[in-house]
């Protein structure tokens, strides 16, 4: 494997193309609410510094969508009333031809009735039922983007599937009944996307879909978080444009996931763009992902799993809902993810484990 990668290295030419990349959210009303902190000391705080949504938000603007069409509340605006009066007067604005762009960041968990809710500053049930409800309801457009950075995020998908006759797309950083990274990797993947970076064009057409996107940001929680994304796209809406006229991949090595060695210590990143020279510009994977450099070949490897288990294996996993170690049984894999079936328990308590909270039984 090593080999084959320092071999296309070596023959693959120079990746970057000139192109003028175009976003298919034309028409596109955005609604975005982020939290790094909250009223109750007790939560959890985020770093401030690196804020990937405000990236977003900046990706809009530049991208014409006029400021009547846009609200951002984050940390101390995004009370619970205030969101929630905004965002129904919001909706009422759109016209009928007209897209949604929903985005929250923060911190996402089931309250006593078992609906997946996102907090507030002040703390209340902000639930991903109301969300996708009020956009069925209030929203006179057809298609509605739902994406959510943060704990049972999936939920929003769960909640838009009741909605078969709309185009509702829901792209979330992990599935309804999981806990979720504080790192931004999912918001950096959506990112990507929206601004048409070629390593998420994964057949090389010029154009990022839906799927596509679902696909990228998949990947990078199973690899870099150690946790199951999860979406619901209707077929409707598979083939749709996230980007127009992305830049063809000239490298084939662009988007590959590579370890770089700094004084005997291996550290994960994914190559971005590459030179004439072989010289091949690295992105690390960190908090905000913030952090490039140009590599020189010899100090490159292949990234590869820690650890891989065949269907049916008897393990050790630890729950990553209350860190304890229980024995069950591999019953799914997806790269470097394996979902465990626990003794005793029904399916629903089934888990994506990352290979570091997973020992085989001997």
């Amino acid at each position: 494997m090593r080999y084959l990668l320092l071999t296309l290295l070596l023959v693959c030419a120079h990746t970057f193309l000139n192109a003028q990349t175009k976003t298919g959210f034309g028409k596109t009303w955005v609604f975005m609410v982020s939290l790094v902190e909250w009223e109750d000391t007790s939560i959890p705080a985020f770093e401030k510094d690196g804020r990937i949504d405000s990236k977003i938000i900046d990706f809009f603007k530049k991208n014409g969508i006029p400021s009547n069409q846009i609200i951002y509340l984050k940390d101390k605006q995004a009370s619970t009333n205030t969101v929630r009066a905004e965002f129904i007067n919001f909706l009422k604005k759109a016209k009928k031809d007209d897209n949604l762009f929903f985005y929250y960041s923060g911190h996402g968990y089931k309250n006593d009735d078992d609906k997946v809710c996102f907090t507030t500053y002040k703390g209340a049930d902000w639930s991903a039922e109301e969300i996708v409800s009020n956009v069925n309801t209030y929203f006179a457009g057809n298609k509605a983007f739902f994406t959510a950075d943060c704990c049972n995020s999936g939920g929003l998908s769960l909640e838009a599937k009741k909605y078969p006759k709309r185009e509702y797309v829901s792209l979330n950083s992990v599935v309804p009944t999981s806990i979720s990274t504080g790192n931004w990797t999912f918001s950096n993947a959506l990112l990507y996307g929206l601004q048409g970076k070629n390593f998420v064009d994964y057949n090389n057409n010029g154009n990022i879909n839906v799927e596509e996107l679902a696909k990228y940001i998949d990947e990078e929680m199973a690899v870099v978080e150690g946790q199951k994304a999860y979406n619901y796209i209707p077929n409707s809406m598979k083939n749709w444009a996230v980007t127009k006229n992305v830049p063809i991949k000239k490298n084939l090595l662009v988007g590959s996931r590579v370890l770089v060695d700094y004084n005997g210590q291996d550290y994960m990143g994914f190559v971005e763009d590459a030179d004439a020279k072989n010289n091949f510009k690295v992105r690390f994977y960190s908090y905000t992902n913030n952090e490039t450099e140009w590599i020189a070949l010899n100090r490159l490897k292949p990234f590869s799993c820690p650890k891989d288990y065949q269907i049916g294996t008897r393990v050790n996993a630890i729950s990553a809902l209350d860190k304890k170690s229980y024995p069950g049984e591999v019953v799914k894999k997806f790269l470097c993810l394996h979902l465990v079936h626990f003794d005793g328990y029904d399916s629903e308590w089934d888990e994506w484990i990352a290979p570091a909270n997973i020992e085989k039984i001997k």
